[in-house]
C-alpha cells in the first residue's frame, strides 16, 4: 500500500467520523496534540511485543495505553517500508476511560509517518456506551512521535 493511497484511504474515511450521531446521543468534537512513547516493557501483554502510551492535549485530556495485536506487512512493504497494525487503546480521562479498536498505516523508515483510524468502542464513567471514530496521524520513529488527532465520541 502506497503512502499516497493510505492518505487517499484515511481522507476518504474522514468524513464519517462527522456523520451525525443519533438524536439522542451527547456527541463531542476532539481535536488534541498527541505525544508518543514507545512501551519498553517486552511483558506489556502485546501479541507482536509492541505497546505504546500517549498524552493528550487539547479538546480532550487524557492518557492512553496502546497493545498492538497484530503487525502486517504487504506486497509493497519491501519497497514501501509501510506496514499496517492493529491494535486495542485505552483512553485515560478525569471522567472515565474509553476504548478504541486501532487500524495504523505506518511507515518503517525515514520519520516514520502514520495514519490510523481508531473506531471508539465503548467505555466506563462518563463515556459508558461511548461510540465514535478517531483519526491521527504524525510521526512516530526510534520509539517517540507526535501527531494530531481528530473525531467525534458520542455518548448514550
Amino acid at each position: 500500500m502506497s503512502r499516497n493511497f493510505a492518505l487517499a484511504l484515511v481522507l476518504a474515511l474522514a468524513p464519517l467520523a462527522a456523520a451525525p450521531a443519533a438524536a439522542d446521543a451527547s456527541c463531542k468534537r476532539i481535536h488534541a496534540h498527541l505525544f508518543l512513547q514507545a512501551d519498553a516493557e517486552p511483558t506489556c501483554g502485546s501479541p507482536i511485543g509492541l505497546c505504546a502510551t500517549a498524552t493528550l492535549q487539547g479538546s480532550l485530556t487524557a492518557n492512553t495505553e496502546f497493545v498492538g495485536t497484530s503487525f502486517l506487512p504487504t506486497v509493497d512493504t519491501a519497497t514501501t517500508g509501510v506496514v499496517v497494525l492493529t491494535g486495542d487503546n485505552t483512553f485515560h480521562t478525569d471522567s472515565g476511560d474509553f476504548f478504541t479498536k486501532d487500524a495504523i498505516v505506518l511507515s518503517t523508515v525515514g520519520a516514520g509517518e502514520f495514519s490510523e483510524v481508531d473506531v471508539v468502542t465503548g467505555g466506563t464513567g462518563e463515556w459508558a456506551g461511548a461510540t465514535g471514530v478517531l483519526i491521527a496521524s504524525g510521526t512516530f520513529a526510534d520509539g517517540a512521535g507526535e501527531g494530531m488527532i481528530d473525531g467525534q465520541i458520542c455518548t448514550p
